[in-house]
């Protein structure tokens, strides 16, 4: 969750919400989030493993747009293989950011017209 003080998208909370719709045991992680996405009209990004010393098992990132901008929102999936964290951009994953835009812009750019 978000750190209290800090505002959250209205995307980061409707992305929390398809994610607690969704039974990640029967659809497997990646399953939840392209359930999760196509629920907000969003898209996978991409789902990575984590560093092995780290928390999480896995590392996701779903594209949302407001109308405006597109926004990306990490998921992450802790070892215990069944929860779930959700992270909007800020200083802490900015290199996660600068990866999922530049791969969100690359992925834009192959699709056919």
């Amino acid at each position: 969750m978000p750190e209290t003080g800090k505002a959250v998208s209205l995307e980061v909370v409707e992305i929390e919400l398809a994610l607690g719709a969704q039974d990640i045991v029967a659809d497997g992680f990646e399953g939840v989030l392209q359930k999760a996405a196509a629920l907000v009209g969003g898209e996978v990004v991409f789902n990575i493993r984590a560093p092995e010393d780290g928390d999480q098992q896995r590392i996701a990132a779903i594209s949302v747009s407001d109308g405006a901008a597109d926004q990306l929102v990490f998921v992450m999936l802790g070892n215990d293989g069944t929860s779930l964290a959700v992270s909007a951009e800020d200083d802490e994953t900015t290199l996660l950011t600068r990866l999922g835009k530049d791969y969100a812009a690359v992925m834009k750019g192959l699709r056919p017209e």
